[in-house]
């Protein structure tokens, strides 16, 4: 169970990381608010950049394409249900992109520096975290106590070995390392491009 630990907290560190992205940048909107036409896009961009790099990255790679595909499987072989979990993370990762596409519109039009362009990118901004969150709050109450509960340790073993080549080569981008469950989760395909 040692690699079960390792998984969950690595899982967890990464999360609180991207807990501390998103107030970041929720800061730097709550200060666009307050005065908009001190607005610096560049910096919103930047930070933007960060957060969704980062995030979309980590929960492409090690929720979906690994932990996802393993507590499915394992859910299915005990009997137990979990399509409703996954359907709503899958849920929240579409609403996710969705809205991220509305955020970098605006982003555009906010550079021309209309305070109510700026006020709808705040705003915009503002679901697109709270999306976030919602999302790592489902992962961290429901996706990980289930895991737990139904993956065997050879899985977890397969799952943390994974992990660690993906951080030690950094190779989240090469196929070779791409976890072998990322085909398919839930009998759908499912696409984990970075």
């Amino acid at each position: 169970m040692l690699t079960a630990t390792y998984v969950i907290l690595s899982l967890s560190v990464e999360q609180k990381k991207e807990r501390q992205f998103i107030s970041r940048l929720l800061q730097t909107v709550q200060s666009v608010r307050r005065r908009p036409q001190e607005i610096d896009p560049a910096t919103i961009e930047s930070q933007l950049k960060q957060l969704t790099s980062f995030a979309e990255a980590r929960h492409q790679r090690k929720v979906e394409a690994c932990l996802m595909p393993a507590v499915c499987a394992a859910a299915r072989a005990t009997d137990r249900n979990c399509d409703a979990l996954i359907n709503d993370l899958e849920s929240l990762s579409r609403h996710g992109s969705a809205t991220l596409n509305a955020v970098n519109k605006c982003m555009r039009r906010a550079m021309r520096r209309s305070a109510s362009q700026c006020q709808f990118l705040c705003r915009t901004i503002d679901l697109y975290c709270y999306n976030l969150l919602k999302r790592l709050d489902r992962e961290e109450q429901d996706l990980l106590p289930l895991a737990q509960k139904v993956i065997s340790s050879a899985e977890w073993f397969e799952i943390g070995r994974e992990l660690l080549a993906q951080e030690d080569s950094g190779a989240a981008n090469q196929p070779s390392l791409r976890p072998r469950h990322a085909a398919t989760y839930a009998g759908r395909p499912v696409d984990i491009r970075i």
